[in-house]
């Protein structure tokens, strides 16, 4: 087998912001998921990498795993690196938010490039991308979701506390909590869903996707912190969940078969009720989560993707339980 060139485009850290002031928590999370794919692809022989970086940020860090990241200046910005890049590579792993339409946008220049697409195709990543739409095809084909509604649309018995999103956001950006009719704002923009804030566990599901089947990697907890009327993912306990009796591979499975245009890593952010899982999103790209999964369940992630964009079949199934793993965001300041 030749060298592979593979271009992996973080979005935040790689210059797709290069114009503003990087968000601390996109900024965060972004180099926790980038730091780890690229430490992963790195340790695959045959494998050469390109990298767009900021050049605000360090780009030692990248050096270290044997690569020469390429710098985004305000000057040009990210688009003549990115397709630069895209153009003399052999596949390209975007992450970026889904908001705006960036990552659809970046995975259908991927496509019509000609390029392997180690992600889920675009339009996937554009259903997956509107929470309302894809919480209602969920819903229709019965598996559990969040009760969401389209603003303007909310029944007047709905109770609180509720919640307000934007329905192409990212994680829990622009996301609002209100515990009170008094708090509840008079308009909001018109794609702004609202759901009831349901008392529970926030957990996510990391899994591989190909053709409406699916292999579980982890079940993981979500630590989320309430700053003023917004939460914030502070962090996450990596396969901190077993599944001795393959529930979450179940549920895993109907949205497998319910989105089949779901490939490579994707994510399941949902509430553990006292009455069973509930969905809240379905993320068609990396996810905090996967920083710490080599760690976590002893398997090379990004070798599985490879190997699924090679020969398109999934690997067998991850033995349990495996080890708990933090991520952190967000340090407790009350350790």
């Amino acid at each position: 087998m030749g060298v592979m060139r593979i271009l992996v485009f973080e979005y935040v850290t790689g210059g797709g912001l290069r114009d503003v002031a990087l968000p601390p928590s996109l900024y965060r999370e972004g180099e926790w998921m980038l730091d780890a794919v690229v430490t992963d692809l790195a340790e695959i022989p045959g494998i050469n990498l390109r990298v767009p970086r900021d050049d605000r940020l360090d780009l030692g860090r990248l050096r270290r795993t044997g690569m020469e990241p390429v710098p985004v200046s305000a000057r040009h910005g990210y688009q003549p690196v990115w397709q630069e890049l895209l153009a003399s590579c052999d596949a390209a792993w975007p992450i970026a938010p889904e908001t705006g339409g960036i990552l659809e946008r970046l995975c259908r220049q991927v496509t019509e490039a000609g390029k392997g697409l180690l992600n889920s195709g675009p339009n996937t990543v554009r259903l997956a991308t509107q929470k309302q739409a894809t919480l209602e095809h969920l819903g229709r084909l019965g598996i559990p979701v969040v009760p969401s509604y389209r603003w303007g649309e909310t029944p007047a018995h709905l109770p609180f506390p509720r919640v307000i999103k934007p329905d192409d956001g990212a994680g829990c950006e622009g996301l609002r909590l209100f515990r009170s009719p008094a708090q509840w704002p008079e308009a909001a923009p018109s794609t702004t869903i609202v759901q009831p804030y349901l008392e529970g566990e926030p957990l996510s599901l990391s899994a591989l996707f190909c053709n409406g089947e699916c292999r579980l990697l982890s079940c993981n907890r979500q630590r989320l912190t309430e700053t003023g009327d917004g939460l914030k993912l502070a962090g996450c306990r990596v396969n901190s969940i077993a599944d001795p009796d393959g529930r979450w591979q179940s549920l895993a499975d109907a949205v497998a078969r319910a989105l089949p245009g779901l490939w490579g890593y994707a994510g399941i952010d949902l509430i553990a009720t006292a009455e069973g899982p509930h969905i809240l999103e379905i993320n068609p790209r990396l996810t905090t989560s996967y920083a710490g999964l080599r760690q976590a369940i002893g398997v090379n992630p990004a070798a599985m993707v490879l190997q699924l964009l090679e020969n398109g079949q999934l690997p067998a199934a991850i033995g349990q339980p495996g080890r708990q793993v933090d991520v952190i965001l967000e340090p407790d300041h009350d350790d």
